[in-house]
């Protein structure tokens, strides 16, 4: 009887001892947490100090990327869209060469053989080609899975090419591509509009009786 008394009094010291080192690991992460997100905190200037406490989402620290909805990649996808010709417009090595993917592939009107990759598609806009100014007519974006979007654009632009001042109208299809979090355009096919003939009808004269 006393050697089982001797063994249920050792399992409960065993178990609580137990218990406290969990309790201790617990609030020492706690603790360690609060002590980051203080001193980041603490960073900050006192002009941008949060109002509200600061809270440490899950999906950061375990970097799950949060999936997007359809209408959230539309908003995007036009933004990028704009940033895309802005970039052009202001001759923006640096942003185009973040917008366009390392495979990315031009083609349709104009596009030849020195403009057949991204970099040399980059070198030549940069080079012969100056947007003056540009109006996005309409624009429609369909969104597939597999982080895909497909983006239809009829625009009006003003350019110098190679020293010769043009007026077009385009359609361009851009193809989109969600990679490690990042769209980016891996295609971009344009084609030119015909001009519109405006045909001026002159009243009919009336045939005269002799």
């Amino acid at each position: 009887m006393r050697k089982m008394i001797l063994a249920t009094a050792s399992f409960l010291l065993i178990t609580i001892a137990s218990i406290s080192a969990e309790a201790q690991n617990t609030e020492k992460k706690e603790t360690e947490k609060t002590s980051t997100v203080d001193a980041w905190r603490q960073a900050l200037p006192e002009s941008e100090q949060p109002d509200t406490p600061i809270v440490v989402m899950e999906e950061s620290r375990n970097n799950v990327e949060v999936k997007e909805t359809a209408e959230q990649i539309e908003t995007r996808i036009l933004d990028l869209e704009r940033r895309l010709l802005e970039a052009f417009k202001q001759r923006d090595s640096v942003t185009l060469k973040q917008l366009l993917a390392d495979d990315f592939m031009p083609a349709g009107a104009n596009i030849t053989e020195s403009q057949s990759d991204k970099t040399r598609f980059i070198e030549w806009a940069l080079k012969n080609s100056e947007l003056k100014s540009y109006a996005v007519e309409k624009t429609k974006v369909r969104v597939f899975p597999s982080s895909l979007a497909v983006v239809t654009t009829y625009y009006k632009q003003q350019t110098v090419v190679a020293g010769v001042p043009t007026n077009v109208d385009f359609i361009a299809t851009d193809v989109w591509v969600k990679r490690k979090k990042q769209w980016q355009a891996v295609s971009h096919h344009v084609s030119q509009l015909p001009k519109t003939v405006t045909t001026v009808s002159r009243p009919t004269q009336a045939k005269q009786t002799p």
